[in-house]
């Protein structure tokens, strides 16, 4: 049986670095498309995507996603009217999610009219023949669109989806265009609890990036600016998080006092109860694997993105990288023990 670990059971041993300030680190990264070498899809100066739960990312997280240099996708539990007119509020458009089924192509179909080119096909396992089935459609139906398709847990299972793309469906003129990474991680996911399956996240990064080479995106399992970092370390492109941007002001749904009189915002899972209900999915075979909770009012998103790329600059220059291609480069993690993980924090406030 394979050791396999996830952020807190690392950390990145710091070296000899040339650089003189943290303003000398570039985060910018593009997307190149697979079919055209020439072509970029999208560019970012802060690796960091808002995850398209329906308690994160609207039209307002969008744009401030967008003005700090990160990127959004916008989420899919409302009516395709009110998803293309979201989509239209977008300052620079942002990504789309579909889900399975004739009815997320039709939101495909709209949003494409409206103008959408990236799109994640957002399943919560993705290794299974119906998502590869929609993902060629999806890809047929929206010519020159960019597809990220997750999540996985393992490189073995999206090697799997890619086989059965073109040797069973045989489309060996579609690649897959990003894949999305993380099964069970997410701060408001219970799929581990109800389902005993997953992957470690920081393994299941660099399983998929000894395979991959395409855009790879790390989602979920991120607490701190510093599991963002490893992230990156382990291979990720980009990271999607969700529970980071929570409670803040930009996150759809009002702000209410809470007992002892604070500020609180809500917070769930897609695969919740009351996301569930939301969406219509009342099947007697289907388990919630989501909670639904309040979460501390945080302000302005701005404020945390400030902290996440303040974390990026720092680890780079603890590793003397100027940018994310040399960080990854000069990245070594070390296994750390329990004792590690206390010593990490502040142990000496009280």
């Amino acid at each position: 049986m394979k050791e396999l670990l996830t952020f807190d059971d690392v950390l990145i041993a710091p070296k000899f670095s040339k650089l003189k300030s943290r303003s000398e680190v570039s985060l910018s990264g593009v997307i190149i498309s697979p079919y055209d070498h020439d072509l970029v899809v999208d560019a970012w100066d802060l690796p960091v995507v808002s995850a398209n739960m329906d308690t994160v990312t609207g039209p307002e997280m969008a744009n401030a996603m967008i003005k700090a240099g990160g990127l959004a996708v916008l989420h899919r539990f409302w009516s395709i009217e009110d998803n293309v007119n979201a989509f239209l509020e977008t300052e620079k458009y942002a990504w789309c999610s579909v889900g399975l089924g004739e009815q997320e192509l039709k939101r495909a179909d709209a949003l494409y009219v409206a103008g959408a080119r990236v799109f994640v096909l957002d399943v919560a396992h993705a290794a299974q023949t119906q998502v590869v089935e929609q993902y060629v459609a999806l890809k047929y139906r929206t010519p020159g669109s960019f597809v990220i398709v997750g999540n996985f847990a393992t490189a073995e299972s999206a090697q799997a989806f890619h086989n059965h793309l073109v040797f069973e469906l045989k489309v060996g003129d579609l690649a897959i265009d990003g894949i999305k990474v993380g099964v069970g991680p997410g701060s408001a996911c219970t799929t581990r609890i109800k389902t005993g399956c997953g992957i470690p996240q920081l393994s299941a990064i660099a399983d998929m990036r000894a395979w991959y080479n395409g855009l790879l995106i790390a989602d979920g399992g991120l607490r701190s600016p510093g599991d963002i970092v490893k992230a990156i370390g382990a291979g990720a492109d980009l990271v999607m998080v969700g529970g980071m941007l929570a409670g803040t002001e930009e996150t759809p749904g009002e702000k209410h006092i809470a007992p002892g009189h604070t500020f609180v915002k809500k917070y769930r899972g897609s695969a919740s109860k009351e996301s569930y209900e939301a969406q219509g999915k009342g099947q007697s075979y289907i388990t919630a694997e989501g909670e639904s909770f309040e979460v501390p009012y945080k302000g302005e998103v701005a404020k945390v993105l400030q902290d996440i790329e303040g974390g990026l600059r720092s680890a780079f220059t603890y590793v003397g990288a100027k940018n994310i291609k040399e960080f990854r480069e000069n990245v070594e993690f070390v296994r750390v023990s329990p004792a590690t993980i206390r010593e990490n924090g502040a142990h000496g406030k009280r």
